[in-house]
């Protein structure tokens, strides 16, 4: 039996076909995979980057605090600090700090700041 061959275009059902099959068929196109996978590579390079924003800020807290610290313990202190009090840094006569309980507005000296003694031991600036 003889079939005659049909023209490439030409097919019996094509509704069922996966792929456009006459030049009035709608565009056959490729989903594009790449363009969702770099947008969630986007996402993901937005989370890492203010992630590491976030560790930047508490990193140079840290640091502050770890200044304070370093710079309240040199000084000299005549009592024993209470956690959850604040005392007040000056420099004295002999170009030394010291720990004063006095509040600024109330002496005549070369204050530095005002710092609180956290549970931890640390000292943070008031």
């Amino acid at each position: 039996m003889y079939v005659a061959k049909k023209p490439d275009n030409v097919v019996d059902n094509p509704a069922s076909m996966p792929y456009p099959t006459n030049i009035g068929a709608p565009a056959f196109t490729v989903p594009d995979v790449l363009s969702r996978k770099k947008e969630r590579g986007a996402n993901a390079t937005h989370q890492l980057e203010s992630k590491f924003e976030e560790l930047k800020k508490e990193y140079f807290k840290l640091v502050k605090i770890a200044e304070d610290t370093d710079l309240v313990y040199n000084a000299k202190c005549g009592f024993n600090p209470i956690v959850g009090k604040i005392y007040h840094l000056y420099t004295g006569a002999t170009n030394e700090l010291f720990l004063s309980l006095i509040p600024p507005e109330a002496w005549n000296q070369e204050w530095h700041g005002s710092f609180k003694l956290t549970s931890e031991h640390t000292w943070e600036r008031q």
